[in-house]
C-alpha cells in the first residue's frame, strides 16, 4: 500500500487555493483610479438627497473622513459617516439638491476643481 495524495485530491486543494486568492486579493490591489473612491461616495450622497428628498452635505476631511449630513432639519443630523482611501489633498464639502444636483461651499470649491464635477449631475464631466 503507498502513502501519499491522489492527483484529484492535488487538483482540488490547488483550486480551493486559487479561489481563496481569487476572494483576498481585491483587497490589497489599490485603485487605479484615485478618485474613484471620493466619487462613488458622491453619487451615494447624491442618490440619498434624492431618495430622501432632501438637501445633504457632504464633507469630505483631508484624512479621509467623511460624513453626510441632512439638511432639511436640526433632528436628521448626520446621515452616514466613514472613510475613504486615497484622501483628497484639502478638505471638500459639497451640498445636494433634492433634485440631483450639487454644488461645492465656498471655502472648499478650490478642492473640488481637480474633480471636473458636472454640477448638473454630480459626475465626472468628460
Amino acid at each position: 500500500m503507498t502513502h501519499g495524495y491522489t492527483l484529484i485530491e492535488v487538483i482540488v486543494v490547488l483550486v480551493l487555493i486559487a479561489i481563496a486568492a481569487a476572494l483576498v486579493a481585491p483587497a490589497f490591489v489599490t485603485p487605479r483610479n484615485p478618485e474613484a473612491a471620493i466619487m462613488a461616495v458622491i453619487g451615494q450622497a447624491r442618490a440619498l438627497a434624492i431618495r430622501r428628498a432632501e438637501a445633504m452635505e457632504l464633507r469630505i476631511e483631508p484624512s479621509g473622513a467623511w460624513r453626510l449630513d441632512g439638511a432639511a432639519s436640526q433632528q436628521t443630523g448626520r446621515v452616514a459617516t466613514g472613510t475613504i482611501s486615497p484622501a483628497p489633498a484639502a478638505a471638500l464639502t459639497l451640498i445636494f439638491s433634492p433634485l440631483g444636483s450639487c454644488a461645492s461651499d465656498v471655502a472648499t470649491a478650490s478642492a473640488a476643481e481637480p474633480l471636473r464635477l458636472d454640477l448638473l449631475t454630480c459626475e465626472a464631466a468628460p
